[in-house]
């Protein structure tokens, strides 16, 4: 009965120690989680694009071993954090002429909210078709100016009467 639950629990102890392939090692890190605590010194893993796994550089050791890194990037001491969000742009109309955005990736800016200041696209469909047919490296979402809605508003009203 011993051996054969050594026999069954061997695969899953062999495969827990085989490294877990990933994209990406980001090491040595002052990590800024958005938690709003201090920064700790820490290590990222990224796989597809998503983090999968933070731990603080105290648990390298065993950390580190659990994973399997295409790329390493050693951070050296350098700020890392998530994506910020920046909410009052006026970028409509710029899109196109720099879908790279490098105004704002190089600020950190991850996300941009359009639509501020009462001025925006009426036809939201439309508009988010556009910004996925230039393929942004920043993510756009909008609101909806008021005086846009006022204008499109008054149009229906006159048409109909």
């Amino acid at each position: 009965m011993k051996k054969l639950l050594v026999l069954l629990l061997l695969p899953g102890f062999l495969q827990a120690q085989t490294p877990t392939p990933c994209d990406l090692l980001i090491k040595n890190g002052k990590i800024i989680d958005g938690s709003g605590n201090s920064w700790y010194r820490g290590n990222l893993v990224i796989n597809h694009g998503k983090i999968v796994s933070i731990f603080r550089s105290a648990a390298i050791s065993n950390e580190e071993n659990k994973w399997q890194p295409t790329r390493i990037i050693d951070a050296q001491d350098k700020m890392v954090a998530p994506g910020f969000i920046d909410v009052h742009t006026h970028i409509e109309g710029d899109e196109k002429k720099d879908p790279e955005a490098k105004s704002f990736i190089y600020d950190g800016v991850t996300t941009c909210i359009t639509g501020n200041c009462g001025l925006s696209q009426v036809d939201v469909n439309r508009y988010y078709n556009f910004i996925d047919s230039l393929r942004m490296s920043i993510n756009v979402t909008m609101l909806i100016g008021h005086n846009d809605i006022r204008e499109y508003h008054y149009a229906q009203s006159t048409w109909l009467h």
